[in-house]
């Protein structure tokens, strides 16, 4: 890090402070290559004062490598997301974890895609009504003798 050009950045003057290990609803405010900026913590509604903000390191973006950054929250189609404060860098920095709130929420059992999506819901209302086909008696021949030769092969 290191950048900034020298000025000094407004710093957050609320009351509350962050708590380790609880999970927070944020707001995104800014999306690079290496993370995402959340604000945790409004700042004063006047504006006078920022809010709080801490970064959501690529790494701790998801449970599954994300390699884009700005695809994956595009992708997502969110202006806020959950991440869970855990902890301060050594210059003072707030951490956040996406990922930890992923694993919280629901343990992954292998299911979960990496573009964040959960696949087909299980169908638990009433089975889908089949529609009839029309068929030339031909065609309906041919798949019944190709799905009985299935097994005579071995």
């Amino acid at each position: 890090g290191g950048g900034g050009g020298g000025r000094e950045k407004p710093k957050y003057l609320g009351e509350e402070q962050p708590v380790e290990g609880k999970t927070y609803k944020g707001k995104i405010t800014g999306i690079h290559q290496f993370g995402v900026f959340v604000e945790i913590l409004p700042g004063a509604e006047d504006g006078s004062s920022p809010g709080l903000e801490g970064l959501c390191h690529i790494s701790e973006l998801h449970s599954e490598r994300v390699r884009d950054c700005e695809g994956f929250i595009k992708a997502l189609g969110v202006e806020e997301i959950e991440v869970q404060y855990v902890g301060q860098t050594s210059n003072g920095k707030l951490r956040l974890s996406r990922k930890a709130t992923l694993a919280k929420a629901k343990p992954q059992t292998g299911g979960g895609r990496p573009n964040g999506s959960e696949g087909p819901k299980p169908n638990t209302s009433a089975p889908p009504k089949l529609t009839k086909v029309d068929m030339a008696a031909g065609e309906l021949n041919a798949i019944a003798q190709a799905i009985a030769g299935i097994g005579d092969d071995e």
